[in-house]
């Protein structure tokens, strides 16, 4: 197998009329034991047709409350914010919320509301009543292995691993939730057959089995929430441990609401849209960790065929499987800068009305789009997940920190003044740039975090005390968002 981090050969294996196929590698996403899904065929027939089938539902065309939905659970997450995390300090109570964990359920509820029309119910309870994370958790890093070594496959056809297997009348983990997609499906068949306006729907319209649709709502609600709560957290992440971004993000917010450019209780997907330097956070919030780093393996065609590696041509024989790096390619400094290792959204921004710079916002943005793969690869989810992130980013940054803020910046510059090293980053430091850590003492860092904890009037999210902040200060102009607070 080769590896590759060239976008170019990535659209090239992925494109409508590429004589790449899929390989092996994707046998391993078959979640249902007995079928495979949209992610897991490896014929080429029969994923086209599936997916010009599914194709339809994910559109919104169909389901014309998907971004109602959407706001429906969003709500609920912040109103579970607000009632169970709320910190009191005049009665001196403090709680801490594992955001990872919420945004988890925020995304599977949403997925499982769009996808046929009822929540799992994991806000409502603020727990997992499946034990499905914990499970996922097991299973996913399985899933990379057999990917890679496609042989171990094999074993899944051995009786006993076979018996050993989630299935749908399991009470807790995957199979338990294969049981509460089986049931949703089975509603709409019978004699009386629930009729929604959802995903579920359009599928049926479009021919698929009950058979099929057991194995595609799983696919739905394994890909469809996990990726999209890994972009969420991470870039809520670096957002709220980046005091400047959370600045300026929550500055941008304010502006258009008193412009009234933001629809309250939620902002729309279209208004999102509009806001630069959110989605200047967003798009590097999918580039510095990219959700999806699975191999995503495609076929070398029977003949062989010609690759570019580094400006040189390379023959790789047929039946080569050639997989991604993604880590690679959205940490790239020939497309993202000198600077790629840092969380810095501004290099979304442009700096001018030249073409270069256009040029160069562009080559960013289809690199990053890569994300959710391309042409007849590429995610059918797209729509649904981008939304949920232009919704949940904003909302969630102004409920979370919007309070928390001016307590940031003071420590961040206690922090700075006290306790500044410079360190020497091997072919990063340039006349132009240099690059300063703040590195806290354990002593201080306890403290400044209990004085946050003290100071927060509204809900927060968890400042631990094995947190680092890591603040990198470059004097070129093109960090000024970086420095200005310094």
């Amino acid at each position: 197998m080769l590896i590759t981090s060239d976008p170019e050969l990535f659209r090239r294996m992925s494109a409508v009329r590429s004589t790449f196929r899929r390989g092996p590698w994707y046998a391993a996403l078959k979640l249902h034991p007995e079928r495979d899904n949209i992610t897991s065929y490896v014929d080429e027939r029969k994923h086209g047709d599936i997916r010009n089938r599914m194709a339809p539902g994910y559109s919104g065309k169909e389901n014309v409350h998907i971004e109602q939905d959407v706001d429906d659970q969003l709500l609920k997450f912040l109103d579970l914010v607000q009632n169970d995390y709320v910190a009191k300090p005049d009665e001196g109570v403090y709680k801490t919320m594992d955001l990872s964990r919420e945004t988890s359920f925020f995304t599977l509820d949403v997925i499982s509301k769009v996808a046929f029309g009822e929540t799992f119910g994991f806000l409502d309870q603020d727990e997992d009543p499946f034990g499905y994370l914990e499970n996922l958790a097991q299973m996913l890093p399985a899933i990379i292995v057999f990917g890679v070594y496609t042989e171990l496959t094999k074993i899944m056809r051995i009786p006993v691993v076979k018996a050993a297997l989630p299935k749908s009348t399991d009470k807790r983990g995957l199979g338990r939730v294969m049981g509460f997609a089986a049931d949703r499906v089975r509603e709409r068949f019978g004699h009386k057959p629930v009729v929604r306006r959802d995903m579920l729907n359009s599928f049926i319209n479009r021919g698929l089995t009950q058979g099929e649709l057991e194995s595609e709502t799983l696919t739905q609600i394994t890909a469809g929430s996990d990726s999209t709560a890994s972009a969420l957290r991470i870039t809520l992440h670096f957002i709220c441990t980046s005091p400047p971004v959370l600045e300026r993000l929550l500055a941008e917010a304010q502006a258009a609401i008193e412009a009234g450019q933001i629809s309250r209780p939620i902002i729309t997907d279209a208004e999102a849209r509009q806001l630069p330097y959110l989605q200047a956070c967003i798009k590097e919030g999918l580039r510095i960790y990219p959700p999806v780093t699975g191999l995503l393996a495609k076929m070398v065609p029977e003949g062989g065929a010609k690759i570019e590696v580094d400006g040189v041509e390379k023959f790789a024989p047929g039946g080569t499987q050639v997989g991604w790096n993604s880590w690679g390619m959205m940490h790239d400094p020939e497309i993202f800068g000198a600077d790629a290792e840092v969380f810095r959204p501004e290099r979304w921004l442009p700096r001018s009305n030249s073409d270069k710079e256009r040029d160069r916002i562009t080559k960013m943005t289809e690199t990053v789009s890569l994300c959710f793969g391309y042409g007849r690869f590429g995610c059918l989810g797209r729509g649904v997940a981008i939304m949920e992130l232009n919704k949940a980013v904003i909302e969630v940054s102004q409920t979370l920190c919007v309070n928390t803020i001016c307590a940031l910046l003071k420590i961040s510059r206690r922090f700075c003044a006290s306790t500044c090293s410079l360190v020497a980053w091997p072919n990063r430091l340039t006349r132009k740039s240099l690059a300063f850590t703040c590195i806290p003492t354990w002593i201080s860092l306890s403290r400044s975090v209990e004085k946050m904890r003290r100071m927060a009037t509204r809900p927060s999210t968890v400042v631990s005390r094995w947190t680092l902040l890591l603040f990198l200060v470059h004097t070129t102009s093109d960090h000024e968002a970086l420095c200005g607070w310094h």
